[in-house]
């Protein structure tokens, strides 16, 4: 519920417009000779053993089993002006949907922040937006600032302990996007949120309509490469919301991503990649949005900073 006292305002709006060297082959020895059928079968057997051994290995370590990278041309109006070994060009853009990125842990730890966070506003139409770094949380038809909101309930606010997540996976995305996309200084940038969608609730403004087609360096100016992590099921907690990636023309869809919790979605942020989220039918679609870009200028350096320190133990 909102709180009892009605914490001042914000004009941020912007948040809404809203992933060896080969060993030397040996000499063959002579081998009693198989039929093709046993053959065959010992390759079956050896190869399903290999994929269940990755496939365990995958889950125990919370990394994806099949990740599916598309590479795509950058767009030319984009990424200007270019900074060396950052930037991408030519056909060095693309999409990554890496399943099971996060880990029980993590998911947990990052619903138990936007829950709490999101319990001291609630936006009146879909969206309720969660941007810790500004403080901006949707309230209403409005935004307030969490942090002042956490004051004027008396409720605690979050310390570097409960954020202590957040950071170490806003870390680790980072980290993949400059391995994948083959690139190095990327920086944090504005805005980076949580942000959920209710299916039962009617738009009551334009900034509601979160489903159209939008190109996210339009939509934020600063974004390089954007990332998504689902929190949410969408065949369990919720219906719609899904994904979907269309041409350059804005018409014809290209693909289509179901979240599921833990679920990664990484790609560059220009004009290759015209994208919306589906209009959610119903229940709750929970996802975290995590930006990063090449300028320093735009870069946020310490965006939990807001964040009160642990008390000491006494």
């Amino acid at each position: 519920a909102p709180p009892q006292k009605r914490p001042r305002e914000t004009s941020d709006r912007s948040v809404t417009a809203a992933m060896a060297r080969p060993s030397k082959p040996r000499k063959a020895q002579q081998q009693p000779r198989r039929s093709a059928s046993g053959r065959g079968l010992l390759a079956g057997v050896v190869l399903a053993a290999v994929a269940a051994l990755l496939g365990l290995r995958g889950r125990l370590a919370g990394v994806a089993e099949r990740p599916s990278l598309v590479r795509t041309t950058c767009s030319r109006r984009d990424y200007k002006p270019a900074v060396p070994g950052c930037s991408p060009t030519g056909d060095a853009c693309g999409r990554l949907v890496l399943d099971g990125f996060a880990s029980a842990e993590e998911l947990a730890g990052l619903r138990a922040i936007a829950a709490r966070g999101m319990a001291l506003g609630g936006g009146d139409g879909g969206p309720t937006i969660l941007d810790l770094q500004s403080g901006a949380l949707s309230w209403r038809d409005k935004f307030i600032d969490v942090w002042a909101a956490f004051n004027a309930s008396g409720t605690p606010p979050f310390t570097t302990r409960d954020v202590a997540v957040y950071a170490d996976v806003v870390r680790r995305i980072r980290s993949l996007a400059e391995s994948t996309f083959g690139v190095s200084g990327l920086h944090l940038t504005a805005p980076t949120f949580f942000s959920r969608h209710s299916g039962d609730r009617p738009p009551k403004t334009e900034h509601d309509e979160y489903w159209h087609v939008h190109v996210d360096t339009l939509q934020y100016g600063s974004f390089t490469y954007t990332a998504l992590l689902y929190l949410a099921d969408g065949d369990v907690d919720f219906s719609g919301g899904r994904l979907a990636f269309v041409d350059e023309r804005w018409e014809r869809p290209l693909e289509r991503v179901v979240p599921r919790p833990g679920k990664l979605v990484l790609f560059s942020s220009g004009h290759e990649h015209p994208h919306h989220v589906e209009r959610v039918e119903s229940g709750e679609r929970l996802a975290l949005t995590v930006a990063f870009t090449c300028d320093p200028e735009a870069a946020l350096h310490d965006f939990l900073s807001r964040a009160v320190p642990e008390p000491e133990a006494e």
